[in-house]
């Protein structure tokens, strides 16, 4: 059998039995141009392959149904940390060091919610909060979205992502992707990677401010690839230390952390952040 091409009312009259699949180059005689058609088994009728349904996940015919996505996709999962109660420093795990403060925060002219981590005016102190008892597996992609603000743009040094390491602790080799800031090197935001062997950061080049930011980190262990937005820019890719196996820690799946280079205080406010990304076992079938 041969792919035949002819105008709609050439493929009408041929017979099914001796052609498999044909191509349109014409519409008409209920043929439409540049569709692909199937004789079906019995060669009583044309099955269009490029006929367009409505994706509505309905049944078999529009994609599977619904239930069936979330039966054979059963490890995926959805955390959007929006809830009123999501950002309450109450449901996270706080660790400070020296003067470090965590405290609820109402934002008075917006009236949005988040948390405040304020290092305290002790040098090198830190404040920082911890998403637990979740864990994500390295092994498959993931796409990690927060909002933050800083009270000022100058004298600190912050972390915020997925297995993120503390601002108290030296950077680690632990399975990470974390954005961060050092106003000691430059005020500019970049993206460190560990892969449990060695961890590398890339200067993105994005300026430091001290508006609410939008800070996007997207994984995929496929391409052994890593990409950080910030406000919807440009993405930075990077390609060291991509984690691609292994999970996040059951106290450290999301992480925020600040902390003050001068003896002064410096604050961080955070708002609502969400993780599309696959769990590190199997739920069901």
């Amino acid at each position: 059998m041969t792919i035949t091409y002819g105008t709609g009312a050439y493929l009408s009259g041929l017979d099914k039995t001796k052609h498999k699949l044909v191509v349109c180059t014409a519409t008409g005689s209920g043929f439409i141009v540049d569709h692909v058609y199937l004789a079906n088994a019995a060669a009583d009728t044309w099955i269009d392959l490029s006929g367009i349904t409505a994706h509505t996940h309905l049944d078999s015919t529009t994609g599977g149904s619904v239930e069936q996505i979330f039966a054979w996709n059963n490890d995926f999962c959805t955390l959007m940390l929006s809830k009123t109660d999501d950002l309450k420093k109450a449901q996270w795990i706080e660790t400070v060091t020296s003067t470090g403060v965590i405290t609820d925060d109402t934002d008075g002219t917006t009236g949005e919610r988040s948390i405040k981590l304020d290092s305290g005016a002790t040098s090198g102190a830190t404040a920082t909060v911890s998403y637990p008892h979740l864990k994500l597996g390295f092994g498959k992609e993931f796409l990690y979205s927060t909002k933050i603000r800083f009270g000022t743009a100058s004298s600190l040094a912050f972390h915020s992502g997925v297995g993120a390491d503390d601002m108290s602790a030296a950077d680690s080799n632990t399975r990470k992707l974390q954005a961060e800031l050092c106003t000691t090197t430059n005020n500019n935001f970049w993206l460190r990677t560990a892969d449990g062997s060695g961890n590398t950061a890339s200067d993105t080049g994005v300026a430091f401010s001290t508006s609410r930011v939008a800070i996007d980190l997207e994984h995929d262990p496929v391409a052994v690839q890593s990409f950080m937005y910030v406000n919807g820019g440009t993405a930075l890719t990077k390609s060291t230390n991509i984690p691609t196996s292994g999970a996040t820690a059951d106290i450290n799946l999301i992480k925020h952390s600040i902390k003050n280079n001068t003896a002064a205080s410096r604050t961080m406010f955070c708002y609502p952040t969400r993780l599309h990304y696959y769990i590190s076992d199997t739920w069901g079938h």
